[in-house]
């Protein structure tokens, strides 16, 4: 047995078992993570034990935030998303939400605090197509 086996198996049942029952996830937990114990190298054991155990999330997805700082985040988020004006404008909106969001990942409770920050990719992408624009515009 080996990682990436296990890795598969949960890959394929996190999307084929979208809508399925408590019970059949944590069967198939319990199995993944079965097959996981075989793996005779520690350090992969390991890993595919975590990976087994995140089964029910990567089927339903992360839970939504519901502190404060998760609030703003979005709200923060969408502003520089929307945000109107020249791309020097833009990127300096986007910019500032993206110091702000990492602001109130660090205040978040830790369980939203990554879920916070990941909102910064999309800005950093929005950042890049901006500079890209005023190059080229």
């Amino acid at each position: 047995m080996d990682f990436e086996t296990v890795d598969t198996q949960v890959r394929a049942l996190s999307e084929s078992l979208h809508g399925a029952d408590e019970a059949t996830i944590a069967a198939e937990v319990d199995r993944l993570k079965n097959l996981a114990a075989l793996i005779p190298d520690d350090l992969w054991r390991a890993r595919a034990l975590a990976r087994a155990e995140r089964l029910p999330e990567l089927i339903t997805g992360p839970t939504a935030g519901t502190s404060e700082q998760f609030e703003r985040a979005v709200q923060l988020q969408g502003e520089a998303m929307s945000a109107q004006g020249s791309p020097q404008e833009r990127m300096a909106v986007a910019e500032a939400a993206i110091r702000a969001i990492a602001e109130l990942a660090d205040q978040a409770p830790a369980r939203e605090a990554g879920t916070i920050l990941r909102m910064n990719s999309s800005l950093a992408r929005l950042i890049e197509d901006l500079r890209l624009e005023d190059q080229t515009g």
